[in-house]
């Protein structure tokens, strides 16, 4: 008899704590929600900071070269520089050079150019240490038929003040067949272009 008077004020004293459980659950659901939220935009945004910082870094990493190209960028593209090499545009610059200065006639022959990521091509390069740009090498060779050494000398200036300063010569040979008056000359040059000085977010933002 006595439970079951106290049953109504047992059952409605339970009620209320599952009430209030269920509160408590549904807050701490929605605090472990926020909570993942927040991680997660948190995560984002590190992410985003991370990639900004490497961006920066890699922007740093290029100033020397940028300013070294900014400052250089107009006479190279006056030269062509920045473009594949135009072997078309050689052999008129050859035709041209031969006729306003009346230098002797020139056989060459090209090989397939090579492009060159970084520092990939040191055999290529003339110095010990290859720049840290993209770059591609042509080697070329010329061959003529001169009676003295100047003529291959002057063709070889006029060369190298038609192409900026990046053609180099590798070696030349001479031959004197005896008793002939005329020299057989042959000279291996390597030309050097740099289509793709900066990455190309970089050239974008010039």
């Amino acid at each position: 008899m006595k439970v079951t008077a106290y049953w109504p004020a047992l059952r409605a004293t339970l009620i209320g704590w599952l009430v209030v459980l269920c509160l408590l659950v549904a807050v701490m659901a929605i605090t472990l929600n926020d909570q993942r939220v927040a991680d997660d935009g948190w995560s984002q945004a590190r992410r985003q900071w991370r990639q900004q910082q490497q961006q920066t870094e890699l922007e740093a990493s290029y100033q020397p070269d940028m300013h070294y190209f900014l400052a250089h960028r107009i006479g190279w593209q006056a030269h062509g520089l920045m473009q594949s090499p135009d072997f078309d545009r050689w052999d008129g610059n050859l035709v041209s050079m031969q006729q306003q200065f009346a230098l002797p006639h020139v056989a060459y022959e090209i090989a397939p150019t090579v492009s060159c990521p970084a520092d990939a091509c040191r055999a290529q390069w003339p110095a010990s240490q290859p720049p840290t740009l993209n770059f591609t090498a042509t080697s070329i060779q010329l061959r003529w038929s001169v009676p003295h050494e100047s003529a291959v000398i002057d063709w070889l200036q006029r060369l190298e003040h038609a192409y900026g300063g990046l053609l180099l010569v590798r070696r030349c040979s001479w031959i004197l067949a005896e008793g002939a008056e005329m020299i057989a000359a042959q000279c291996d040059l390597d030309l050097f272009n740099f289509p793709h000085v900066l990455p190309a977010e970089l050239m974008g933002a010039q």
